[in-house]
């Protein structure tokens, strides 16, 4: 186990738009507060877009099961914000609902808000930490320095 100890510093409300893309929209946010290192939460809904929803077998590196929806889905979501190269780097997983129907994973490329989406962003400061690509996996992981 490795870990960092830190503290929150702001504490961010954001309503997202329709049409605007969560993960994009979130990256420009970080950029412009300056937030190196955040946890957040996401409530809303989502027109379309596309999850990860974990691998086809148990190797390395994982093949994705992609799950695509193309018509709004209600959101509850937890992600976190660290920096890759400099930038923010966004990984958030998600559960999708619609109708009696649900579906669960890791939020990618783009996905645009139907209506309105809520979220609330931790800043985390003092953390000794950032995304970095692993070569084995192809993932961009957790590094805690």
């Amino acid at each position: 186990m490795k870990y960092s100890v830190g503290h929150t510093g702001r504490v961010l409300l954001v309503r997202l738009e329709e049409d605007e893309d969560v993960l994009a929209t979130l990256e420009v946010l970080a950029r412009k507060e300056k937030i190196r290192s955040g946890l957040f939460f996401i409530i809303g809904n989502l027109k379309k877009g596309n999850l990860v929803s974990g691998a086809e077998r148990e190797e390395i590196p994982p093949l994705p099961i992609w799950n695509h929806f193309k018509i709004n889905h209600e959101i509850l979501g937890i992600g976190t914000i660290f920096q890759m190269k400099g930038m923010p780097k966004i990984h958030l997983h998600a559960t999708l609902g619609r109708g009696k129907k649900s579906r669960m994973g890791c939020l990618r490329d783009k996905s645009n808000v139907f209506l309105i989406a809520e979220m609330i962003v931790f800043e985390l400061l003092g953390l000794k930490a950032s995304r970095e690509k692993d070569r084995r996996t192809s993932l961009n992981l957790l590094r805690i320095k």
